[in-house]
């Protein structure tokens, strides 16, 4: 029988309550995935499950299971070779068993969410054959060790940034080629930014550095410098500050500047004075969360940002502060009543602010930060050829959009 979503049978049919042993085979694992089967299953059932680590998974499910299930649970890495199977073998009362056999992984994405496909079966005789494939691997691989996850620990934040930069060109492609979007269709004359400029910007252009890709990316430079022009009075009253520098108002031209030496974006950042960041004795903005308008291949956007490695203080600072239930609860607030549009992106994962049901809901969201490696971004993104950013409205748009940002910038920031 063909399933398409493992979590119908698991809840529909009530199968993860009588599970006496389990043994699951995944290329992937998530905390969500994990606690779907292992809170439905009876605590005294046991686990068995083999994975390979090729698909990222979260170093805090593994701590998880090496410090609260043992003897219970039992995980074991597979490393001699690239391991995508994914296989759930449940044994039920009175000698009976059922297996499935698909696509989807130990994950919320794998078992609910995503468009997987499984096959169910019944027949004992190919169950035993699945569980003697499934023995094969789980002795022939490295049981769950503290050293092992500390190692991985170390690996897991490349691994996670090179899936969320796939899946990002994917989204852009697929935006790009197969959403129905088309160039031509777009009326640019009262356009502020034109096709051009978002061309500049393309991925076919990323890594070039050719004199005529250099040439667009000034006239790029050239426009955002014009922006700044139209809005600095407005930015200078709600007290945000470009770089002092003014050489450095906007982003670099050169891809080596840029993440794996691509240019596909530039951007105007707003933020603290010298004064503030002599206060806090630093000379560098990257040290700081900023406001930023951002041009990308189809898209202009208002953003409160920091990249990958950058805004270390204010992230530290906010991480810390959300253990207070008055600043959590006021955060949820702001950030909330940002409005349509609105959405968060954390460690790679985005979603509309208007999806936190409560303070916890989002405070778990926000945990997964992690300044080192992965980029934290508040933003609303307006789509090439939008009335809003049309060449009379896209200063307006803006400051609108920065009155309400600067609010959360001003809760976020590292006190002086």
């Amino acid at each position: 029988m063909i399933i398409k979503k493992l979590a119908v049978p698991f809840i529909n049919d009530k199968l993860l309550q009588q599970v006496e042993h389990c043994y699951i085979a995944t290329a992937a694992l998530s905390d969500a995935g994990f606690d779907f089967i292992r809170s439905r299953i009876p605590t005294k059932s046991k686990m068995e499950i083999v994975t390979g680590l090729d698909v990222p998974t979260s170093p805090e499910v593994l701590k998880r299971i090496w410090r609260n299930y043992q003897g219970r649970i039992t995980l074991n890495i597979y490393t001699k070779n690239f391991f995508h199977a994914n296989v759930y073998i449940f044994d039920l009362p009175f000698r009976k068993s059922i297996a499935f056999v698909g696509s989807g992984q130990l994950t919320l994405e794998g078992i609910k969410d995503s468009e997987e496909l499984f096959y169910k079966i019944t027949d004992a005789k190919e169950i035993e054959n699945l569980k003697s494939w499934f023995i094969g691997y789980y002795e022939f691989s490295n049981p769950l060790s503290e050293g092992l996850i500390q190692e991985y620990e170390y690996l897991y934040p490349t691994l996670k940034q090179r899936d969320i930069t796939s899946r990002q060109e994917k989204k852009q492609f697929i935006e790009l080629t197969t959403a129905g979007f088309n160039w031509d269709f777009i009326k640019f004359k009262n356009q502020y930014f034109k096709k051009e400029d978002y061309l500049a910007l393309s991925s076919s252009k990323a890594r070039a550095t050719t004199p005529e890709v250099h040439d667009e990316r000034v006239s790029v430079q050239s426009k955002l410098i014009q922006l700044h022009e139209l809005i600095k009075k407005d930015v200078t009253r709600m007290k945000l500050h470009a770089d002092a520098d003014t050489t450095k108002l906007v982003s670099s031209l050169e891809p080596a500047d840029h993440p794996d030496n691509k240019l596909q974006k530039m951007w105007l950042a707003y933020g603290r004075s010298e004064a503030e960041l002599k206060k806090l004795n630093s000379t560098k903005g990257t040290d700081f969360i900023t406001l930023q308008i951002v041009l990308q291949q189809k898209e202009v956007g208002v953003w409160l940002t920091a990249k990958p490695n950058t805004g270390n203080l204010d992230r530290e600072y906010f991480n810390k502060q959300m253990y207070n239930e008055e600043y959590k609860k006021q955060f949820f607030t702001l950030l909330t009543g940002l409005g349509a549009g609105y959405w968060i992106e954390i460690a790679g994962d985005r979603k509309a602010v208007e999806t936190f049901q409560n303070e916890d809901t989002l405070w778990e969201f926000t945990k997964a930060d992690n300044w080192m490696h992965y980029a934290f971004i508040i933003g609303k993104n307006y789509t090439v050829g939008d009335t809003e950013i049309s060449s009379e409205l896209i200063a307006p748009t803006i400051i609108k959009e920065f009155e309400k940002l600067v609010l959360v910038y001003r809760l976020l920031l590292q006190k002086l």
